[in-house]
């Protein structure tokens, strides 16, 4: 006699498909899991397929809830009471946080409160992964609001079973996604068969949501031209993902290596590609500098190419979101602009041969040619006395190599499209005669290396 509870077949065959769908992307790899449970159909789904799954995965769980403070107190603790008891009747720890007080007002400013809370669970209690109840469902929308905002490949690629953390600052934490092939429908399903009423958050009617109006209004009228429109959508993100998959692995050839807070791509590689991937590429480069590519719309993509085919060295332009791109001979930097005014250390007195420290900076003067980022060679007997580094001053003067008078140094920056911004950074290397060199730029014209004679190499790299 079959004594299964009724939905047990479904329950066993979700499972089944949840756990294919960990393995084979290699979601279990993470043994510490934090699962992040609103208290809907989708997160509660999410937490009682993965509990059943967890011993036979080796996987040790936690349950973290947010509220955002966008409803009622009394919803709000509803939803926490809802989740802390399936936590608690799972043998789970819980972990809760609210954004009650802060400005949350917009779909962005609270997603963003919610991942910084999941984080610092994650990083203070050891989880080494995130797990949110997206789904197939969710991809669907989400497809459609990138394509209703003009997004690109990567827009349409959507959302993927393991990612990166989406927000800066939290680079050791991964994303996973484990039913995101799975209908919203298949979660409520699997709630209702083992006997669990999810919470139902009003919102999700708000139509002053983008979401909920492509949920409510744009979907329902597709699935009239196509009512299988979801599945269509979500193969749509499936293969996008693919073509940026391999992109990215292109990309990849045009990538400096860069230190913290800076991009960097070769220019010569980016002029020899078509369009495409030179595009993705600096895509790519500046949502690696900011953690996604919000805001960083075709036209400005565009104005990146242009600067990197046209411009000169020096030459920059200023992105969304505090980003600054500059050209520095064959490299296109990308860098946050700093929110301080130019830290301006005090001169130092640099040995020959020897090295110092000047600010961010090591500073150094040296017989043999060093491996440092920023090198020049000059005549000995220029800096055999009295060598120090220093900042600009007013009124400095210079003679650059191959010129025949001084110049005011403001001038020779401006000429070399040094942006104003960079211009007290920059390092100069001073003898009693003046300016020997001017830090990554160009030595003097009377500090210039002569034949037979011994020569002294100037260099500086980040500390």
């Amino acid at each position: 006699m079959n004594t299964r509870p009724p939905g047990e077949p479904q329950r066993k065959r979700i499972e089944g498909s949840v756990r294919r769908q960990m393995l084979d992307h290699g979601l279990q790899a993470e043994r510490r899991l934090l699962l992040a449970v609103s208290g809907g159909a989708d997160s509660s789904a999410l937490l009682l397929i993965v509990a059943r799954l967890a011993k036979n995965l080796h996987l040790q769980l936690g349950v973290a809830h947010f509220d955002h403070g966008l409803r009622g107190q009394r919803v709000a603790k509803n939803e926490a009471r809802f989740v802390r008891g399936l936590a608690s009747s799972l043998g789970l720890p819980f972990y809760t946080g609210s954004g009650r007080g802060a400005r949350l007002a917009s779909e962005d400013a609270a997603r963003r409160a919610r991942y910084e809370f999941l984080a610092s669970v994650a990083e203070r209690e050891d989880y080494g992964a995130v797990a949110t109840g997206h789904t197939a469902s969710d991809q669907a929308e989400t497809v459609l609001l990138h394509l209703v905002r003009g997004a690109g490949l990567d827009g349409l690629a959507g959302m993927s079973a393991k990612a990166a953390w989406p927000f800066q600052g939290h680079g050791s934490l991964t994303l996973l996604r484990p039913l995101l092939h799975l209908s919203r429908e298949e979660t409520l399903a699997y709630c209702t068969a083992a006997g669990i009423e999810a919470m139902e958050d009003a919102s999700n009617a708000a139509p002053r949501y983008r979401r909920n109006r492509v949920r409510n209004e744009l979907l329902p009228l597709l699935r009239e031209l196509n009512p299988r429109i979801d599945e269509a959508l979500v193969r749509l993100a499936d293969a996008a993902r693919e073509d940026v998959t391999f992109l990215r692995g292109v990309a990849s050839e045009a990538l400096i290596d860069s230190p913290e807070g800076s991009q960097s791509v070769s220019r010569h590689v980016l002029a020899a590609w078509p369009a495409s991937p030179r595009r993705h590429t600096l895509r790519l480069a500046v949502a690696a500098l900011l953690g996604d590519g919000r805001e960083l719309t075709q036209r400005h993509l565009e104005a990146l190419e242009r600067l990197v085919l046209e411009g000169k060295t020096g030459d920059h332009l200023d992105l969304p979101r505090g980003v600054t791109a500059v050209l520095r001979g064959d490299t296109l930097e990308l860098r946050l602009k700093s929110t301080q005014a130019p830290l301006k250390p005090e001169p130092v007195t640099l040995e020959v041969p020897g090295q110092t420290r000047f600010g961010a900076l090591v500073v150094a003067a040296s017989v043999e040619p060093p491996s440092a980022c920023e090198t020049a060679e000059v005549d000995a007997a220029a800096v055999a006395e009295g060598l120090c580094v220093r900042r600009r001053l007013p009124g400095d003067r210079f003679r650059p190599l191959g010129m025949t008078g001084r110049r005011k140094l403001q001038d020779f920056l401006t000429d070399a499209h040094v942006p104003r911004d960079e211009r007290d950074t920059i390092p100069l290397f001073v003898s009693q005669r003046g300016i020997v060199w001017v830090g990554g730029l160009r030595i003097a014209e009377w500090a210039r290396p002569q034949p037979g004679r011994p020569t002294t190499y100037l260099s500086f790299h980040p500390f």
